[in-house]
């Protein structure tokens, strides 16, 4: 018995293991991969890139990575410093509709009353601790767009008021999802419906295996405002 055997997908993975997905949460879309430290490495690429057999759609949210820091010589001064920059930034994103997060898998929102439970983590200079935040913004149809994101972000943290030697930097605007989960179903009916078409181009005698169906849901940015999920798996075509 002849057997073809097409597989699809790619692990994702973080230190090795595959990332978990938990209903009802936001979470990060990674989209240059090889830009981001390994701590915000959602999924570890194979050589055969990702599958070709998935679901793209619109993201839900821009989110912008924001560096609240203070380069004080003091370490408990340049905490204080710090703190007292991030409340300010949340006053000033209520004011402005941003909704403030954080996490490395998923976005939890930040609070005056949670805040100071952030990793205080070493900045690029010496002397220097930050915390990592995102602003979240909703993508608000076909207008969205990164530069529009940028743009309001950037005047967004120039308006925040610096306390000491405390500063925010920016970085690179990217993309988040509500509960990826949810589009586990749509996945599997796109790969049932790809597989028994190929499966059909060798006559009605054949027909199609799939494997890997159980498998973890991934997803990696598809463009400017578009993600692309999918779950690694392989079919195998042969005879009924």
């Amino acid at each position: 018995m002849r057997k073809l055997i097409l597989a699809a997908g790619f692990v994702g993975a973080l230190a090795g293991m595959a990332a978990p997905i938990f209903a009802q949460n936001t979470v990060v879309v990674t989209g240059a991969r090889q830009d981001r430290s390994s701590a915000n490495a959602y999924f570890r690429p194979s050589n055969n890139g990702p599958s070709a057999i998935g679901v793209t759609r619109q993201a839900d949210y821009f989110v912008t990575p924001l560096f609240v820091s203070s380069d004080s010589r003091n370490p408990d001064e340049r905490i204080e410093e710090l703190f007292a920059m991030l409340s300010a930034t949340l006053e000033r994103a209520e004011a402005e509709g941003i909704t403030l997060v954080a996490g490395q898998y998923t976005l939890e929102p930040v609070t005056h009353a949670n805040m100071r439970s952030l990793p205080i983590i070493g900045g690029n200079r010496p002397d220097t601790s930050r915390v990592q935040i995102y602003a979240r913004i909703p993508l608000a149809g076909q207008g969205s767009s990164v530069r529009a994101t940028a743009d309001r972000i950037g005047a967004f943290k120039a308006a925040v008021p610096a306390t000491g030697r405390s500063f925010i930097d920016a970085g690179t605007t990217g993309l988040a999802i509500d509960n990826p989960e949810q589009y586990r179903g749509a996945v599997v009916r796109h790969i049932a419906e790809e597989s028994r078409s190929y499966a059909s181009m060798f006559g009605n005698d054949y027909g199609v295996r799939i494997e890997g169906l159980e498998g973890d849901l991934y997803w990696q940015q598809a463009s400017e405002t578009e993600v692309f999920l999918y779950i690694e798996h392989s079919f195998v075509i042969a005879p009924k």
